[in-house]
């Protein structure tokens, strides 16, 4: 376990950012399902969350900027949660984006390969333990689970680079349309935005022990 010097009155906000953490695997959760059944309602009963989403990390940044303005702030702390708010943030900007693609492709009938379908779907499962992983470690200050998240988004990089080599090739055999590539791209690079920024939230919490 791994200790911070976050002081007791500021522990609260790390609950609230992991709560965001959770929301977004919710939310996930339901682009994943769009995505596989092909339906459209799911992929904007996902969008009507992301709100309330955009509005708790407002609210943070604020509360932080005020804990900043006391007399006896620990600025080192509250700069490192500021920075991990905006980590979060910026990974819900990408699922935002992730939930946009995903539209995209049922809205306008974009078909894609059993393998390809594979792939995202692998790709949205893993997200989703990410986000568990990492609302899990805001509260726990677990440096084992944070070391998994760092590992598994190293892992993805990887494998991502391996999908769009392969698709690369499907394009070239003409196994994929090109005019249905650039959803695919902007879905895979969408999911791994999440997966970024997830991981630098982490890496900054343990920055501040």
């Amino acid at each position: 376990m791994a200790s911070t010097n976050i002081r007791e009155d500021l522990k609260s906000v790390l609950e609230r950012i992991s709560g965001m953490c959770f929301k977004a695997e919710s939310i996930l959760n339901l682009c994943m399902d769009g995505f596989m059944k092909h339906k459209v309602d799911l992929i904007d009963e996902a969008r009507k969350l992301n709100p309330a989403l955009r509005d708790e990390g407002n609210e943070l940044r604020n509360l932080l900027s005020k804990k900043a303005a006391e007399p006896d702030a620990n600025k080192e702390s509250i700069k490192s949660l500021l920075s991990i708010v905006c980590s979060v943030e910026m990974a819900i900007a990408g699922l935002d984006s992730t939930l946009q693609h995903v539209r995209t492709k049922i809205s306008e009938g974009i078909l894609f390969s059993d393998k390809a379908v594979g792939e995202i779907h692998h790709l949205f499962k893993e997200t989703l333990d990410i986000l568990k992983t990492a609302g899990d470690t805001l509260v726990t200050k677990n440096e084992v689970l944070m070391k998994y998240v760092v590992d598994k988004y190293k892992n993805l990089d990887e494998i991502v680079e391996g999908y769009a080599e392969g698709h690369e090739e499907r394009l070239i055999k003409g196994l994929c349309e090109a005019k249905h590539s650039p959803v695919y791209l902007n879905i895979m690079d969408s999911i791994m935005t999440v997966v970024w920024h997830t991981k630098q939230a982490l890496m900054r919490l343990f920055e501040c022990r």
